[in-house]
């Protein structure tokens, strides 16, 4: 029983192989991995690139489920000092266990951010169920932002995704001011 379940993965993965594309040639890779440029530049871009994205992502979900629940915050000084400064930190930090958690089992860059994605956006489905399809790009991005500076500096690694999260959710804050 068991030499035939691995000899159906053997012959399923030149399949997938073979349908598979190589992600590292779509220019969001690229643009990624560059980390010789400035930090606040760097920053700059992936935090405008998940707002590109997130946003539509969240409008969407808005669009096709009206009455769904979504995240109550009272909009004053804690909400503030927690999402933008408390709650970066403190899920940067238990975001590197994770994907070190993750590295043991494929190295490969883009499925461990992945896999990283999936788990903080069920981690925050658990207060609101449709907010973990909103953050998994967040975190897909933060996921391989950390990765890429890791190789060069982990100062920077956790610099970079902190400051992406900080700034990502200072923008959720604004508009939800905006529009209440």
């Amino acid at each position: 029983m068991a030499g035939s379940a691995s000899r159906s993965s053997q012959q399923l993965l030149p399949m997938m192989r073979a349908l598979a594309f190589d992600l590292k040639d779509v220019d969001l890779f690229k643009l990624l991995e560059n980390t010789k440029q400035p930090l606040k530049l760097y920053i700059f871009k992936v935090y405008i690139l998940a707002i590109c994205i997130g946003l539509p992502i969240v409008f969407l979900l808005d669009f096709l489920f009206p009455n769904a629940e979504v995240p109550d915050f009272e909009l004053g000084i804690e909400l503030i000092v927690g999402a933008v400064f408390i709650g970066p930190i403190l899920e940067t930090l238990l975001m590197i266990p994770v994907i070190y958690l993750i590295r043991k089992m494929t190295s490969n860059i883009v499925y461990v951010s992945i896999i990283s994605a999936l788990i903080w956006g069920t981690v925050h489905s658990l207060q609101v169920p449709l907010w973990g399809i909103g953050v998994f790009t967040l975190f897909f991005l933060m996921s391989m932002a950390y990765q890429y500076w890791d190789t060069h500096s982990r100062g920077h690694a956790l610099l970079v995704v902190m400051m992406i999260h900080a700034l990502n959710n200072a923008t959720v804050i604004l508009l939800g001011a905006l529009e209440s």
